[in-house]
């Protein structure tokens, strides 16, 4: 499909916010092979402040998930349908030509058909979830059933964008707050490793232990480095029992937005942590990450790129994986295991950059 200037082509990328970080390259990689289209973006609430402006993207379009949830509806129907009625008629004042639904599930697929675009673009039946795929008029098979899941989504782009050139996260170009910056300042002149804990509620699965993370915080506590601490909303609990297990060893961060905690982790020398967004939002920076993996698959959920390293013992040898949700799988992860691979990550970095504590 050729894209004419001044198309409008609709991304439908909704949530979470790791996800929404591994769409970025598709976003770049769409500017690139057509500079004179218009693009835009569906995207929920929480996610959004991850998204740039110009000369990335011209238009970004919340949508409504709050009040269009069921406890909502039942006590407010008309707001609920106000709201999507809304954000739908903003979506159609853009006229997109094309959509594209890189989230494959019906929501995002009927959220494309009833943009009003002409062609819409997604994932075959083998690549889609919940028979989303018959919403497209454009499908395409993924190459693989276990491609990592941005190199999935740049595949999605086969038909309107050509493949290679460089993976791009597009950001938001704006400096760190004031809060920021004064809390790295007190951190200055030590190695600051993010310790993020915390897991979205629906996926507490992907949980280690607090007293495992204890155990990490406290070794690199005798090591001298700074342990940042980062957490969200409703996690404050979990950071302070970290803090009561690992004495105290532990940074925690001020009350942070999503946006404030991106800018602290990309000026960290290590980012250790499970199957979230903030691990995504550190690799994606550039920033070496130590992954824990339970029952989601690293070969689709982990970092790219060089100086990573992935600790997921239930994936290891020939016996079968563990089922998606398997709360005993990330508990394989030993401290231990941790600790010595951010030793090591360490002291690759020390071997080949200068004058670590200033990053």
């Amino acid at each position: 499909m050729r894209l004419r200037d001044g198309d409008g082509v609709l991304l439908v990328r909704l949530g979470a916010v790791g996800d929404v970080v591994r769409t970025l390259p598709c976003l770049a990689a769409l500017r690139r092979a057509a500079p004179a289209v218009r693009l835009g973006w569906a995207v929920e609430a929480p996610s959004a402040p991850l998204l740039p402006g110009h000369p990335w993207l011209d238009e970004t379009f919340i949508f409504p998930r709050g009040a269009l949830g069921t406890a909502r509806l039942l006590r407010e129907p008309s707001r609920g349908v106000g709201a999507f009625r809304d954000f739908l008629s903003r979506v159609r004042a853009f006229r997109p030509v094309l959509s594209i639904d890189f989230q494959g599930s019906t929501k995002s697929a009927l959220l494309g058909r009833l943009s009003g675009s002409h062609f819409r673009l997604g994932f075959d039946r083998t690549g889609a979830r919940e028979g989303s795929f018959l919403f497209s008029n454009i499908r395409v098979r993924p190459s693989s059933a276990r491609i990592n899941r941005v190199q999935k989504n740049l595949e999605l782009l086969r038909p309107v964008a050509p493949s290679g050139g460089p993976l791009e996260f597009p950001f938001r170009e704006k400096a760190p707050s004031e809060k920021v910056m004064a809390f790295l300042e007190t951190l200055r002149e030590r190695i600051r490793v993010i310790i993020h804990a915390g897991t979205s509620h629906r996926q507490n699965y992907k949980q280690w232990p607090p007293e495992n993370f204890a155990k990490v915080v406290a070794s690199f506590a005798r090591e001298g480095w700074a342990p940042v601490l980062t957490w969200g909303p409703g996690e404050e609990g979990l950071t302070r029992r970290i803090q009561d297990l690992s004495g105290n060893g532990g940074v925690p961060t001020p009350p942070l937005d999503l946006e404030e905690m991106r800018h602290v982790i990309a000026r960290c020398h290590l980012f250790v942590g499970g199957d979230t967004g903030p691990m995504h939002l550190a690799w994606s920076q550039g920033v070496p990450v130590v992954a824990l993996f339970g029952s989601t698959d690293p070969s689709i959920n982990g970092p790219l790129g060089e100086g990573h390293r992935v600790i997921a013992p239930a994936w290891e040898g020939n016996g079968p994986y563990p089922p998606r949700g398997d709360r005993s799988a990330i508990r394989r992860v030993d401290p231990g295991v941790v600790v010595k691979a951010a030793l090591d990550s360490i002291s690759s970095f020390k071997r080949t950059a200068a004058g670590i504590p200033g990053r």
